[in-house]
């Protein structure tokens, strides 16, 4: 299997997690993989073909991949002189009969797009005159990302859809809180957890499921437990609507053991915080503390927690003597009165 130069675009919506879940599912897919550079929202990697095009399905945050050709300086004349000096041919197999040029400018980047999309193409016709333009379906589409700092060129592989996550946010769903998580930022905490597939997840706080349904989507084992019977009911429609056959919800209080010991391979959860969510009888800092204590004893050895916190709760002294690092952590701003914090411990 040949492995190539991928570049990869990042959504901006986050400044941390868009980069961190794409290294994480290339950690799972191809642990062999090689980083070769990253340049704001662009990651260029070394990998297998098949991996490249699998992670922008797979991730929530990356927004397309592309054979990765060059990198240059963001201006239009160093653009297409590094394009007429680079050897546009190993794109252009017997199959390839009609091109198509894209340019994407990023971060208030002032370049003359469709001009530089025309003389590129020009270019590529002149250098293979059997070639004929074909905007709605190429056969090859030569793509070139600019941000303010460099130009990426390659050849277009895969666009993530446009409404790739619409049918299940949480608007739209059968059930939801107003607290809920929406789809994306459930498949990244999901994905953060670097279980390889058919892995068993737990998810102790499953709420409306979200997370229990994209680590379903994803291919994972996964079990999700909410206390509140009501709210059970509620996530058991949802799970009925997006993974139909694996509908299944154990009602029951996170603290206390239901499960043998080292069973699942990662946690991933939201656990209740917030103006719209009660807590039982405790506050969430002692919540977490009986919690943590009781998921040591779930996980395989290595095994890895994947949570969501207010930005402003301190984690480190929750943690003391439990066994758990901080292996990596990301803020994300959901709305004014309320900061995420997801966080990834390991044992």
């Amino acid at each position: 299997m040949t492995r190539r130069r991928y570049f990869f675009l990042l959504s901006g919506i986050y400044e941390t997690l868009p980069r961190a879940e794409l290294k994480a599912v290339l950690e799972v897919l191809d642990p062999s993989y090689r980083l070769i550079g990253e340049y704001s929202r662009i990651v260029v990697a070394e990998t297998l073909e098949r991996v490249a095009r699998e992670i922008v399905y797979r991730t929530a945050y990356t927004k397309l991949v592309g054979e990765f050709l060059l990198k240059c300086e963001t201006d239009e004349e160093t653009i297409l002189k590094s394009i007429k000096q680079a050897d546009l041919k190993e794109f252009m197999d017997s199959g390839v009969e009609k091109i198509a040029v894209r340019g994407m400018r990023l971060d208030g980047v002032r370049l003359r797009k469709l001009e530089l999309e025309a003389s590129i193409g020009e270019h590529i016709l002149n250098m293979v005159p059997r070639l004929k333009v074909d905007l709605e379906r190429p056969d090859l589409t030569v793509v070139f990302v600019a941000q303010p700092e460099l130009t990426v060129v390659g050849k277009l592989l895969e666009v993530k859809p446009k409404h790739f996550f619409d049918e299940r946010i949480a608007g739209r769903r059968p059930f939801s809180l107003p607290s809920t998580m929406q789809p994306d930022f459930s498949r990244a905490m999901v994905n953060l957890a670097r279980v390889g597939v058919g892995g068993r997840i737990l998810d102790p706080f499953a709420g409306a499921c979200g997370i229990v349904i994209e680590a379903l989507l994803l291919g994972y084992e996964t079990y999700g437990v909410e206390l509140k019977d009501w709210i059970a009911l509620g996530g058991l429609k949802n799970l009925k609507r997006y993974a139909r056959g694996k509908e299944f919800m154990i009602v029951g209080d996170a603290r206390k053991p239901m499960f043998r010991e080292r069973l699942f391979d990662a946690i991933v959860t939201d656990p209740p915080y917030g103006r719209s969510t009660t807590i039982p009888d405790r506050s969430i800092k002692n919540l977490l503390t009986e919690f943590f204590e009781l998921a040591a004893e779930l996980l395989v050895d290595h095994g890895r927690i994947v949570l969501a916190v207010p930005s402003e709760l301190e984690l480190s002294e929750l943690m003391a003597g439990i066994g758990f690092k901080i292996r990596e952590s990301h803020l994300a701003r959901v709305h004014r009165s309320l900061t995420r914090r997801v966080v990834v411990l390991e044992s």
